[in-house]
């Protein structure tokens, strides 16, 4: 980890990742906030695409209570709680990776190649000083970027502590994504700086 100082902020950079089950430990209560709303942006009928992010996961925790979706997700936690749900669900395939429990790799690039969906759903490890999220792990970026490309509409779920933070591998450009789902109590000026690049919904 190393800390930096910029015109007195300070970012955090994760040269190490923590595995998904430490992750979705941390700030449940802001995450539960942004599913909360990010429930709001699927329509009646939506196919769904959910990443591997310990907000997404919140996120498919109140889908289950959803029974007009299709829904599919290379996330492993996320797969386990949509086995209650009476929507269609999907779990892709591809070589596992442990630190963020999901599958990666050619077989899954194909197979959502093969999909395009309504909506998707990503997490981010933060994105101080980068023009779009960024992911720790070059495998689940890889896998990001594909995602995107295959839906419509494309939102990040990213609780306010992720304006300090960043990480290895930039995801895409703000300028791709339709809207970041983030904590209305986040900073001002960290807030002002995504905003001049693509839509910021808050909650």
């Amino acid at each position: 980890m190393i800390i930096k100082g910029h015109g007195g902020a300070t970012s955090i950079q994760n040269n190490v990742e923590n595995p998904f089950n430490v992750r979705s430990e941390e700030n449940i209560e802001l995450k539960q906030q942004l599913a909360q709303s990010a429930m709001s942006l699927i329509p009646n009928g939506a196919t769904v695409m959910l990443g591997t992010g310990s907000t997404v996961l919140e996120l498919a925790k109140l889908l289950i209570m959803r029974d007009d979706l299709k829904i599919f997700t290379n996330s492993l936690p996320v797969a386990t709680y949509l086995l209650s749900s009476n929507s269609e669900c999907y779990l892709l395939g591809g070589k596992l990776r442990s630190k963020s429990s999901s599958v990666y790799g050619g077989w899954t690039e194909s197979l959502l190649k093969q999909i395009q969906v309504s909506i998707c759903f990503l997490g981010s490890d933060g994105f101080y000083n980068f023009a779009g999220p960024t992911s720790p792990s070059y495998s689940d970026a890889s896998i990001d970027a594909v995602i995107l490309q295959q839906a419509r509409k494309k939102y990040i779920l990213a609780d306010k502590t992720k304006f300090k933070r960043t990480s290895l591998y930039q995801i895409t450009q703000w300028s791709n994504i339709t809207g970041l789902v983030t904590n209305k109590n986040a900073e001002e000026d960290l807030l002002a700086k995504v905003k001049q690049q693509t839509v910021v919904i808050t909650a």
